[in-house]
């Protein structure tokens, strides 16, 4: 249910003839795993490489997780290889306008609530921004229960601070019997467009005409290059598939 509820999972799909040579593609969103299926391999026989897969955040040489047919019986007995060069690699760009999302550095019990960014957020007022990575439910508790996982409207203080209203009735939000706020915590800004004239107000005049906000896009291009490791041969056909999950909750070292 967390899935639907965040409303932030996504799948694609690609379908490919492998070029024997390294590959760039590029996604629709930020994914938190890719699986590049190779259809040739997966009837091959040993030593064919059918299935290679990418997690975000993973540190491991090349990134690259693999099966690997180690009989001639294929498909019913794997090895798994981890590549040391030639797997997966990062390739994001970014698109140079201003970004969509920020961490917290800090989040008041006061009325109005106020958060606090680690950096710049270059946000704009009546944004709709959701708030996650708070609460009790983390590995080590963040504080600020009440605020994970909602949505708000925000009205910019300065370069690194808003306040938080409801945003349907536009109410501040009062968080002074909330949890106090440890540490950590993200926002992602929902609405890229804000309404016409938005922060402007009227009357417009000569000197202070109209003018509409321009589209903004998601600031990064999410790019990931298979190696040659992955690529296999020339004529191989692909089927992969990416995810973005609605949420991905880090349990820590449970040990």
């Amino acid at each position: 249910m967390s899935d639907l509820f965040l409303g932030q999972t996504c799948t694609e799909a690609f379908r490919l003839v492998s070029g024997g040579a390294a590959y760039t593609l590029t996604l629709g969103f930020e994914a938190d795993m890719v699986i590049f299926d190779n259809i040739t391999q997966w009837t091959n026989s040993a030593a064919g490489l059918p299935r290679s897969f990418w997690f975000k955040d993973e540190t491991d040489a090349a990134e690259a997780y693999q099966q690997q047919v180690i009989d001639s019986a294929a498909a019913q007995s794997f090895n798994f290889l981890n590549p040391t060069t030639n797997g997966f690699t990062v390739a994001n760009t970014d698109g140079g306008v201003p970004a969509f999302r920020a961490l917290i550095s800090g989040v008041s019990k006061a009325d109005p609530c106020v958060v606090t960014t680690t950096a710049a957020h270059g946000f704009q007022t009546n944004q709709i921004v959701r708030i996650t990575d708070l609460g009790s439910d983390m590995p080590t508790a963040r504080g600020m229960d009440q605020l994970d996982g909602n949505r708000y409207r925000i009205v910019v203080i300065n370069s690194t601070s808003f306040s938080l209203k409801d945003p349907i009735s536009d109410e501040a939000i009062d968080s002074t019997s909330f949890t106090t706020w440890v540490a950590g915590g993200r926002i992602d800004v929902e609405t890229r467009v804000l309404t016409l004239n938005n922060p402007q107000v009227s009357p417009y005049s000569s000197s202070s005409p109209y003018q509409p906000n321009p589209f903004e896009y998601d600031p990064i291009t999410y790019k990931l290059t298979a190696g040659t490791e992955i690529m296999g041969a020339d004529g191989d056909r692909f089927f992969i598939h990416c995810y973005k999950f609605g949420q991905v909750t880090n349990l820590g070292d449970i040990g």
